[in-house]
């Protein structure tokens, strides 16, 4: 399709129902990896995440190797090569193929053949582009990506009519969604949604820590920097809701068995003192937020974020249940359900009684992400983890526009947002503008309860 007739057909689909907390299963014949048992890989994004999924590719089957690599910058792209060399001797086979600027994806995934991967580890923006380049080539190239999948319902809607090629030619997808595949985490999950810990009556996602840093290069455009600091803007990341807090927004819509149908909150840059040395009014970052979210029966998930330095910090999810309350998700190694309803360690002290633990060993979750993509792709099972990303995302961006706007929003409503924070990605180029938007004092703008509006 054309960009015109994709955007207009994407706007008027409905690909976002809510599938079951399972990968999705595909009787589309598959293909195997190339005859030499030898799968290639192009990596796509050579950023810290990135520089983690390439090598925990590897590690996961030993008969692959690192064939292509596209970076939006040069250097980084050769040295990132040369990194992943010396931890991996003899599994980099790239040669002239190492491409750069916004379009080099495209070179790198058309050096793969039939049965090969991709790893997608560009800044979050960049998702359903690059997804969509994959699912509709003419080779089929299986694919692992990091989440989110997207960073507005535009591309979230372009990413998911991806999917849905993407099963019918039986592509194997895995999606960095990591705790659902830390066992004792998942073990958790189901004992919650069996019944252990009662009825689930509510949840609850913290995320409390200090701030990213802007790192401004000198000589760098505006988009340049931007790419370079990508947790720090809305359109390379989602914002720190939608990047940050997905992992346990996830696990909660999880234990949950459900997506929210709306949301309200608040939130954005409430500090001064702290912003001197950390050029905050050059970012995007908020320094809290708070957002309730409402599901069909009436429950409800809670948020809190904040990112100030000096403060008490939590990491985690909580369910709250007839029968107790459970501590999971990122940032929870050991995931309990307790008595009583006090979620939380006094002075340091543990002294709730636990009433059910996992007995799960401890795993490296994303470790084993790869290892089970890796696995169905050499026995040729089918593997799909797109679905509850895009709720998990969906999700996530209606409460950050909730908490932008401080409007009350269904989930409908948001599914019909035309908001797009990079109406020209395909065409973006390194060399060129910025689509971050910037105030008439040459800050970048921010969500604002009561004056930015829904869109």
């Amino acid at each position: 399709m054309s960009n015109v007739s994709r955007r207009s057909f994407l706007k008027s689909s409905g690909l976002m129902a809510t599938a079951a907390a399972v990968p999705t299963l595909s009787s589309s014949p598959r293909v195997h990896a190339a005859e030499d048992n030898t799968i290639k890989i192009a990596w796509v994004g050579c950023g810290g995440r990135g520089n983690g999924a390439i090598r925990q590719a590897l590690n996961a089957d030993p008969n692959t190797k690192l064939y292509a690599v596209a970076d939006a910058f040069e250097k980084r792209a050769h040295d990132a090569v040369a990194g992943v060399n010396d931890t991996h001797e003899g599994r980099v086979d790239c040669g002239d193929r190492i491409f750069h600027d916004l379009d080099g994806f495209k070179q790198a995934v058309d050096c793969l053949d039939d049965g090969d991967v991709v790893v997608l580890t560009t800044p979050q923006g960049f998702r359903p582009v690059t997804f969509d380049y994959v699912a509709n080539h003419k080779k089929h190239i299986n694919v692992f990506m990091e989440k989110p999948l997207g960073v507005d319902i535009p591309g979230l809607k372009r990413l998911a009519a991806a999917n849905e090629v993407a099963k019918k030619k039986g592509i194997q997808v895995g999606v960095g969604l990591n705790n659902r595949h830390y066992l004792r985490t998942e073990e958790t999950v189901n004992a919650i949604r069996d019944g252990k810990l009662g009825d689930v009556l509510t949840t609850w996602v913290y995320r409390l820590q200090g701030p990213h840093i802007l790192n401004l290069h000198e000589g760098y455009s505006d988009l340049q920097n931007e790419i370079s600091n990508i947790f720090c803007f809305d359109w390379t990341s989602g914002g720190f809701i939608v990047d940050a807090l997905i992992h346990n927004i996830d696990i909660c819509c999880w234990c949950m068995g459900d997506v929210p149908v709306a949301a309200f909150g608040s939130g954005g840059r409430i500090t001064d003192a702290h912003d001197k040395g950390l050029r905050r009014m050059q970012d995007q970052l908020i320094d809290c937020g708070a957002i309730e979210y409402i599901f069909k029966d009436g429950r409800r998930m809670n948020l809190h974020t904040r990112t100030v330095p000096n403060c008490w910090g939590r990491f985690q999810a909580n369910v709250q249940g007839t029968k107790g309350c459970a501590e999971l998700g990122e940032g929870v190694g050991d995931p309990a359900i307790y008595e009583g309803c006090n979620m939380r360690r006094d002075g340091g002290v543990d002294e709730r009684k636990v009433i059910w633990k996992p007995e799960s060993p401890s795993n490296d979750s994303y470790q084993t992400e790869h290892d089970l993509l890796f696995k169905a792709i050499r026995e040729n099972k089918p593997w799909n983890e797109v679905q509850y990303a895009i709720d998990a995302t969906r999700t996530a961006i209606l409460g950050r526009t909730a908490m932008e706007t401080g409007d009350y929003i269904t989930m409908e409503q948001m599914m019909g947002s035309e908001r797009e924070l990079v109406p020209n990605i395909d065409d973006l180029r390194l060399d060129g503008p910025s689509p971050a938007k910037r105030d008439e004092n040459g800050n970048y703008q921010i969500g604002v309860p009561g004056v930015t509006k829904f869109a």
